[in-house]
């Protein structure tokens, strides 16, 4: 392997980090903004108001609106670290397996692309008419942003699916990895009526914790692992 080679997969593996680190840390933050501007479909989870009272001048700097618009952007950039981190894992296993051990990742990713502009629009346009919650006909920009996001979830957590179900018949304890994408919709359904009932920040929990530790391998040069574990 070349010098830019391992630059270049260094690279994957850090945007990978940086941007699933961020994904988690971004979900309560947003989580807790969202009951600030009066959203209340699901009952409010009991961390929140502890939650928000430690945050301490994070959450009052702006309104509550203007908060979300700028943690939401913040959450983008951190979404767009974890879509190339994702590329990068696509192209590692190409190369290394001689073909994706799975058609999962590709639509894992084709899921990413769409869930990524559907949340950074909405999350501008959401508050423009004083709205809490996407009332259709309401804001008809922010209501069609909000349903490309959610069909951008529906297939991730189905290519997700595809993963680990193409993991489960090996037998290998270093195919682990792979076979943790099968983790990402019952995790998405527990967050997103429990603790973190937001998307896709809340949704999208354990595929940051997967990217983490992809990332992690792709950055130490250890990414040999991945696709034994995946393939």
């Amino acid at each position: 392997m070349s010098v830019n080679e391992k630059s270049v997969r260094m690279l994957w593996g850090y945007a990978a980090i940086v941007g699933g680190v961020g994904s988690l840390m971004l979900a309560p933050v947003l989580v807790t903004i969202k009951y600030m501007t009066g959203w209340a479909i699901i009952p409010q989870p009991s961390w929140v108001t502890p939650f928000r009272d430690g945050m301490g001048s994070w959450l009052q700097f702006a309104p509550p609106t203007q908060l979300w618009t700028t943690y939401g952007m913040a959450y983008s950039v951190a979404l767009s670290l974890m879509l190339v981190g994702f590329i990068g894992l696509i192209i590692h296993l190409r190369r290394e397996a001689g073909r994706l051990p799975s058609k999962g990742y590709w639509l894992v990713l084709a899921g990413l692309c769409l869930v990524l502009p559907g949340d950074a629009i909405h999350s501008w346009t959401w508050h423009r008419t004083g709205l809490t919650t996407p009332t259709p006909g309401t804001y008809p920009l922010a209501n069609t942003a909000y349903a490309i996001h959610m069909m951008g979830m529906n297939i991730v957590m189905i290519g997700s699916l595809m993963i680990g179900i193409g993991a489960l018949p090996r037998k290998a304890t270093a195919r682990r990895l792979g076979r943790s994408f099968l983790l990402v919709f019952p995790a998405a359904l527990l967050a997103s009526a429990l603790l973190l009932p937001t998307t896709p920040s809340g949704a999208l929990w354990w595929l940051s914790l997967i990217m983490i530790a992809s990332g992690f391998l792709l950055a130490t040069g250890r990414g040999d692992r991945l696709v034994a574990s995946t393939a």
